[in-house]
């Protein structure tokens, strides 16, 4: 049996430590989300208002941007900000805010696990979870745009998931970039839809009411049909690729 060195035993102890620092980190926001007063305020609610009050000042949408990107970083839930934004700045403006402060999050996030978590997960991989390890590192720009395409997918989960494999860099960012941009932006143009119908309803006729409800609602349809759309290309992809090739 091979011994273990006093060095080896040290190293494996401090990986260790820094996992358990990266798993407290990564799960604090969810749990704040869940079991403390955090959850409340982050209610769509308590966000529209709060923003609301602060529309008219120019460091506005960076208040939002950066508290984005922080909760993103502890792994809060994101989708009630998403439509936040749509309902406080727009379907295009809120679209802009959400994916700088998610992109900026999710490569805190990368960082964080790669830094915290890599060391001990490069130690245990083997047989087929290290094959998958390999072809992230040679195709993981093609890969994480998948992942991305597909909103079923956690995206706090799968910043962590990232940073602890072989994926490069650059790859997860790119990836992550153009991978949460239509989504965002289905997102956020649905709020914003909600949002003309609310803020207008009380100033129109019944006639004028229904119409602009009739156009919400196939707004919202088409949102819906986009979002199923992209979730889908991925696997169209998959199924005409060896034809193409």
């Amino acid at each position: 049996m091979r011994q273990v060195g006093p060095g080896e035993g040290t190293s494996r102890k401090r990986s260790f430590v820094k996992l358990a620092i990266l798993l407290a980190v990564a799960s604090s926001g969810f749990l704040a989300y869940s079991f403390t007063p955090l959850g409340e305020y982050l209610q769509p609610n308590a966000m529209e208002g709060f923003f609301d009050s602060i529309a008219g000042y120019w460091w506005a949408p960076l208040v939002f941007i950066v508290l984005y990107a922080i909760l993103t970083t502890v792994g809060v839930p994101m989708v009630v900000m998403t439509f936040v934004a749509g309902f406080a700045f727009g379907a295009m403006w809120g679209t802009l805010y959400v994916l700088v402060g998610a992109n900026i999050g999710a490569g805190l996030a990368f960082d964080l696990a790669r830094y915290l978590g890599r060391d001990f997960i490069s130690r245990y991989i083997k047989g087929p979870i290290d094959r998958i390890d390999r072809q992230l590192r040679n195709q993981g720009f093609l890969r994480m745009l998948q992942l991305r395409l597909i909103p079923l997918i956690p995206f706090n989960l799968l910043n962590f998931a990232a940073g602890l494999s072989g994926i490069r860099k650059i790859h997860y960012v790119l990836g992550t970039m153009i991978g949460i941009t239509p989504s965002t932006f289905i997102y956020a143009y649905t709020a914003a839809s909600l949002m003309q119908v609310y803020m207008a309803g009380a100033e129109l006729d019944d006639v004028a009411r229904a119409a602009l409800r009739s156009s919400a609602l196939s707004n919202l349809g088409i949102a819906l049909a986009l979002l199923i759309s992209i979730s889908l290309t991925p696997v169209i992809y998959r199924k005409i690729r060896p034809k193409a090739a």
